[in-house]
């Protein structure tokens, strides 16, 4: 993560992604910090753009949604989501194991890893145990 100052911008995109708790699109974004006076498309995406730089925030891919990052991710540390297909939660982890593992198998091929997001999808541990997936 740098060490750069956010603009007033940044810190409102930023605030309302991580009181979201979940992933957002960027409409979402714009429509939560509207009343904050941001609701040009661009000064959200260019506030997404700077905070994915940053580390603050990850894109997931397979949702087109953004979220805060919840842990620090040192050198070439893999942040890993599962990402609940019924509620659309997603939670993060890291494991040095898998890290060490994606950068080796990557290496092995003459490829320089810069960062790696894994997505894994399935169900969460709340609607697996919810009466509408087990009844």
């Amino acid at each position: 993560m740098r060490n750069r100052r956010l603009a007033p911008n940044h810190v409102l995109v930023f605030d309302a992604l991580k009181k979201a708790g979940r992933p957002v699109t960027a409409y979402q974004l714009i429509d939560a910090v509207r009343g904050a006076g941001i609701s040009a498309p661009p000064t959200v995406y260019r506030a997404l753009n700077r905070l994915i730089s940053d580390g603050l925030v990850h894109k997931l891919e397979s949702t087109n949604a953004f979220v805060a990052c919840a842990q620090p991710h040192t050198g070439g540390s893999v942040a890993v989501f599962t990402i609940c297909d019924t509620c659309g939660n997603a939670s993060e982890f890291t494991d040095e194991t898998v890290s060490e593992q994606l950068a080796k198998r990557a290496l092995e091929r003459g490829f320089a890893l810069d960062k790696a997001v894994v997505e894994l999808h399935g169900t969460c541990a709340t609607c697996a145990n919810s009466p509408a997936q087990t009844g």
